[in-house]
């Protein structure tokens, strides 16, 4: 699967300077267009969610219209001065495909929707690790998992200089992880350096990272297959990210949510600890 499209969703508030900084270190690898959408509920959204606070008439609607205006405006300049600084083109479509260059959208609506369909026509989402203080971060996050169907890039504080300098794949042989590798093909060709890294444990006892290496062997993708010893009491999450670091590595690929959502949120598991802790962008399929 071919990376051309890759897809920065934001709303008011929201700094997206660091997704735009992982977005270009991958657009320039892989010759790929960054397309920010900028998703604002309009005022019949709002409106429902304050129906008992706020009296509905025309000067209330009105006055939603130009916040959001204003915050879509302020949204749009930041975004067109990051394109200044990093040298990127701005574009209203797609006009060549050996080059990266940016788009800008407007969508008025719910995020939940608005990211799904939007995802769906985009070959990776990227996202922030999830704000409490920032509720459309963990919004995007879930969306783009669970709902869009396309990889999801997970953005924290520290982005690589180069993201694909060195791929640590998480492989446990699932059916999310096997999504992932497949959708991902394209990127892992572009790495300097891929590791399969198989954590020991005793529901995936069976998995052998070589296996994994060897399928990558017939798509020219040459890895190296590392078994993890993961001490009883040990988080998984907690002796892949250790690893990663030792093997420094730039990005780490994974599946997400092997277990139910309900079971991690309730008992904790890989994936929201690596969600919580990683110091290197993760790359994630549901």
């Amino acid at each position: 699967m071919y990376l051309r499209c890759l897809l920065v969703p934001t709303g008011p508030g929201i700094d997206a300077t660091r997704r735009l900084d992982a977005a270009l270190r991958l657009g320039r690898r892989l010759h790929a267009h960054i397309g920010v959408a900028f998703m604002a509920p309009g005022p019949e959204h709002v409106l429902a969610a304050m129906a008992s606070l706020v009296p509905m008439d025309g000067t209330t609607i009105e006055a939603i219209q130009q916040s959001v205006r204003e915050s879509a405006a302020e949204s749009k300049a930041a975004f067109e001065a990051w394109c200044g600084r990093a040298g990127v083109p701005v574009i209203a479509k797609a006009e060549r495909l050996d080059a990266t260059f940016a788009t800008w959208t407007e969508l008025s609506g719910e995020v939940e929707p608005l990211l799904t369909l939007t995802g769906r026509v985009n070959d990776l989402v990227i996202v922030d690790r999830p704000d409490p203080d920032e509720p459309f971060t963990g919004r995007a996050l879930d969306t783009a998992l669970f709902a869009v169907g396309r990889p999801t890039l997970v953005v924290g504080e520290h982005i690589p200089h180069d993201l694909l300098d060195h791929v640590v794949i998480a492989w446990n042989g699932s059916l999310e992880a096997t999504r992932l590798i497949g959708q991902s093909i394209t990127l892992l060709h572009e790495a300097a350096r891929v590791t399969v890294v198989h954590a020991q444990t005793e529901r995936f006892a069976e998995v052998r990272a070589a296996d994994l290496c060897a399928y990558l062997r017939w798509h020219g993708i040459v890895a190296e297959a590392v078994s993890l010893p993961v001490e009883d009491g040990t988080p998984v999450g907690a002796a892949i990210l250790a690893e990663a670091g030792r093997r420094n590595a730039s990005l780490l690929a994974m599946g997400a949510y092997t277990h139910s959502r309900v079971r991690e949120f309730l008992l904790g598991g890989v994936t929201r600890h690596v969600i919580e802790h990683a110091g290197i962008p993760v790359l994630m399929a549901h």
